[in-house]
């Protein structure tokens, strides 16, 4: 069966949008709080000792947009900044024990999006899907930094980065700005 690549590129289209709101749509509620708090509290929870800059980088938003994002989940008591032991100058950042719940809560109501996404899907249509997206993923980060941002509400446990394709673009411009 042959189709328009237009109509191929319009299908992922629809499909990517409706899956990304879903998505924003699940974790904001989630975390009760929309903008970057879902990957913000995501990134804070599968990357210890962040530093603002980093998750700034990783959210791919301004430095005082981050560090209102932060004042904020402080302020629900999900978060702490804590001086660096290596440089004073450098905010440590990590989840209390309820902003750890809370994380988990978000990657929970992602993945049922997702589930019920690939729900009309059979098993050999999930491993040939999985393939694919390997090699569209691979090809998709132009940097470092994007690679992360790919990421920045992927459950690690359940794409770790020895079997992660944006994980391997991210090493190789590691790699090349070396």
């Amino acid at each position: 069966m042959t189709h328009a690549p237009q109509r191929l590129g319009n299908l992922l289209g629809a499909l990517a949008s409706s899956v990304s709101t879903q998505i924003d749509h699940a974790t904001t509620v989630a975390a009760g709080q929309g903008g970057g708090a879902p990957a913000a509290l995501v990134q804070l929870a599968q990357h210890r000792d962040l530093s603002v800059d980093d998750l700034r980088r990783r959210l791919n938003l301004t430095h005082s947009a981050v560090v209102r994002l932060l004042d904020r989940l402080a302020d629900r008591g999900l978060i702490s900044r804590d001086r660096s032991d290596e440089d004073g100058r450098r905010r440590r950042l990590s989840l209390t024990p309820a902003g750890e719940a809370l994380a988990g809560v978000v990657l929970d109501a992602r993945a049922r999006v997702l589930a019920a996404a690939l729900g009309p899907l059979d098993a050999r249509e999930r491993g040939l899907l999985e393939g694919i997206l390997d090699r569209l993923l691979l090809a998709l980060p132009t940097s470092a930094d994007h690679s992360s941002q790919v990421c920045r509400l992927c459950c690690l446990r359940d794409c770790p980065a020895d079997r992660c394709p944006v994980e391997d673009r991210y090493q190789e411009y590691v790699r090349l700005e070396s």
